[in-house]
């Protein structure tokens, strides 16, 4: 008898986990289709979603009518409030969230993008990491780069960890222009934010064998959408610096940052993203460094994408005498995203 029991237990145990990992979720698009699936995150205008039968999906944000889902998801809006609950049908372009007893309509339009809280931590991870080389046999120039980021957010809270390298070697130089680093930012009411960061770099080419700094800043998101991301902010900066002679020094900054995304849903897909960075140096009479980053990425297939990255740093007073003020390149490379 008890065999029997264990058996009917075993067969229930494995029907309930069967059940539970169905894909349960219904995504309806405007022109009628409806797709069950299991809805996993929404970023730069694309919802991600597990199917049985097509593998993962990614579909444009537009298209999408309504949605439901079993599993509870972190719901960002454009004024980066956060929600945490579950989608119910609704009216076409409008999203009913219930949490607890309470159920919220909600404009998709407005939803910036989601993550699903039932998913494993790594799941819910963001990120790239990507590589490039190249060789010119002319100047026996040999170049490796590469560049990595990964990525979490919290109901009012975002990590981020990033690294970046560039290696170049030929007959007559050898320069290293490297950085890392991580960023805590933390969301405020009716676009603010907050940003406090750790990093460090080394730039061979202007003189800086190693610098270590924090900062913090405050900021302010004018546009934040699906697709364009704007921000700005303003603080101060902190470091310590060891140029090319072994001279260490330390600065006090201030400094000011603009950031910019756009995201096309196309074939392939395209997200650009521009960077400006304003040093104004409290310590050193009349220094002024900046950095400038613009990167593009084409999405080839299946999140491996083909990278192009401008760079351009710039040091009126760099500390080591034999350094030039502004270094600059262009690489290419292909990556990964996540």
């Amino acid at each position: 008898m008890s065999k029997i029991l264990i058996t009917y237990l075993t067969f229930f145990l494995l029907t309930i986990s069967w059940a539970y990992a169905q894909k349960t979720d219904t995504v309806t698009l405007y022109n009628g289709n409806k797709i069950t699936c299991e809805v996993i995150s929404l970023s730069k205008g694309r919802l991600s979603v597990k199917t049985s039968d097509m593998g993962t999906l990614s579909i444009k944000w537009g298209r999408i009518a309504t949605l439901e889902t079993l599993h509870k998801h972190e719901i960002t809006l454009d004024d980066h409030s956060v929600y945490y609950g579950q989608f119910r049908k609704g009216e076409d372009g409008t999203a009913m969230i219930k949490f607890g007893v309470f159920n919220e309509p909600i404009s998709l339009l407005r939803i910036t993008s989601l993550a699903q809280i039932n998913s494993k931590f790594w799941q819910r991870l963001t990120g790239y990491i990507d590589a490039g080389y190249s060789y010119t046999h002319g100047n026996k120039n040999l170049q490796f780069n590469s560049s990595g980021e990964v990525s979490s957010r919290s109901q009012k809270f975002s990590n981020k960890l990033e690294f970046s390298s560039i290696i170049s070697d030929n007959s007559q130089n050898f320069s290293t222009n490297q950085n890392g680093g991580y960023t805590l930012q933390a969301f405020h009411k009716k676009s603010i934010f907050s940003i406090y960061s750790l990093a460090w770099d080394q730039n061979t080419e202007l003189g800086i064998e190693s610098r270590g700094s924090i900062n913090a800043r405050f900021g302010y998101s004018p546009v934040d959408n699906k697709v364009n991301i704007l921000d700005i902010s303003i603080g101060l900066l902190l470091n310590r610096e060891l140029s090319s002679e072994q001279v260490a020094t330390t600065n006090t900054e201030g400094i000011f940052s603009v950031n910019y995304d756009l995201f096309v849903f196309n074939k392939p897909n395209i997200d650009l993203s521009t960077s400006i960075i304003v040093y104004p140096s409290f310590t050193v009479k009349e220094r002024l460094r900046s950095d400038f980053d613009f990167r593009v990425r084409w999405e080839v297939f299946n999140n491996f994408t083909l990278n192009f990255k401008y760079y351009y740093k710039y040091d009126s007073h760099p500390p080591s005498v034999e350094a030039i003020e502004f270094d600059y390149g262009i690489n290419t490379s292909i990556g990964y995203t996540f």
